[in-house]
């Protein structure tokens, strides 16, 4: 029995103004006309049926994802009292779907990803669950790289394991954090370095021997609301158990640990909407490197991004003479800055907070 968990409680800060509190990143219609999420769950339906596929995200976007999602289930949607990063995510995730799937094999994907060659992800996700349930081992997947890239960690793969038609299967040598840009460049011209795509594959009995090794805290507090889990105590046993858990990635808290850990390189095309620079990927720039979306015109400027599509309730916008710029328009918010500094958006939303402009956020 397989079950899908796709991990949408993020806000998506570093894509500011256009990503809000209540209607984050993966709520928006970025690449398509749907929006992050559905395109996510359309990916995995073929192989996970609606009625096995949970969304983990917080409390405050549950009402936000049924209204872009009617058709998906209520029960269905996995509400995190607050963040606690992905290891709490995941245990939740666990106790969770088994109260309801008992020797389920879970997939955990996420909402922020775009992904083309859907017979390939497909097959390479058939071929990691097999994997995952044939060998009680925990499996990732892999993305080979197509550019020196900084903010994504990388996998190190060892020995090939399997070779077939779905994929290659690799041990992992060792997982490895955001590097520098030369360390990035090592890594390009090694050859067997990958970026972690975040995405995972175990049974979820064997997660849960992981979280009574690496995190046994948090393995108690999670068997505590598994006994609470269909009972009149299920939610206030839920907040006072998840506000103790320790905020940490299941990267480091288990992947990096664990003795039996495997990689299958992914054979499809990937990447994470994680910043601005994502976009700026997926648009077709001009002869002088700018990209416009929406509202806008750019004259004697270079590497230039306007995004503005909001149609014609927006305003026209326009730069003279700039160069490397990114500028978006949202409701009541524009924000310039150049983009080098998209990724540290974050620092800016922070600001917003710290002077009480909530409205904004």
């Amino acid at each position: 029995m397989r079950v899908g968990i796709i991990m949408a409680g993020g806000v998506g800060e570093r894509f500011w103004p256009y990503s809000r509190a209540l209607r984050p990143k993966q709520l928006l219609k970025i690449v398509s006309g749907k929006s992050l999420l559905q395109e996510s769950i359309e990916r995995v339906e073929p192989l996970i049926p609606l009625k096995r596929i949970f969304i983990a995200t917080t409390r405050q976007l549950k009402g936000p994802i049924l209204r872009e999602l009617p058709f998906f289930p209520a029960e269905n949607i996995i509400c995190e009292p607050m963040g606690r990063n992905t290891a709490a995510c995941l245990a939740l995730a666990e106790a969770a779907t088994s109260a309801r799937f008992p020797d389920a094999t879970m997939a955990v994907l996420t909402a922020d990803h775009v992904i083309n060659g859907m017979e390939a992800f497909r097959n390479n996700l058939d071929m990691a669950c097999s994997m995952a349930e044939e060998d009680d081992c925990l499996v990732t997947l892999g993305i080979k790289p197509t550019r020196p890239e900084t903010g994504f960690g990388y996998i190190e793969a060892g020995e090939v394991i399997v070779s077939e038609p779905r994929g290659t299967l690799y041990r992992v040598a060792r997982f490895m954090e955001k590097p520098d840009a030369t360390t990035a460049e090592q890594f390009i011209k090694a050859g067997t370095y990958y970026w972690n795509s975040g995405m995972f594959f175990w049974k979820n009995r064997v997660l849960r021997e992981h979280l009574e090794r690496y995190l046994p805290k948090t393995y108690e507090a999670m068997n505590r609301y598994r006994a609470a889990i269909g009972t009149p105590k299920e939610e206030s046993v839920l907040n006072r158990e998840f506000k103790g858990l320790e905020k940490i990635s299941i990267d480091y808290a288990v992947m990096e640990k664990a003795p039996n850990v495997k990689m299958l390189r992914a054979e499809f095309g990937w990447d994470d909407l994680g910043t601005w620079d994502a976009v700026g990927r997926r648009l077709e720039p001009d002869a002088s490197g700018n990209q416009v979306v929406g509202r806008g015109l750019l004259l004697e400027d270079e590497d230039c991004l306007i995004y503005n599509p909001e149609g014609g309730g927006s305003p026209l916008v326009t730069a003279y003479g700039l160069k490397d710029t990114l500028i978006v328009v949202d409701r009541d918010v524009v924000m310039v800055c150049p983009k080098s500094k998209a990724p540290e958006l974050k620092k800016l939303v922070q600001e917003l907070k710290n002077r009480g402009m909530d409205e904004y956020l």
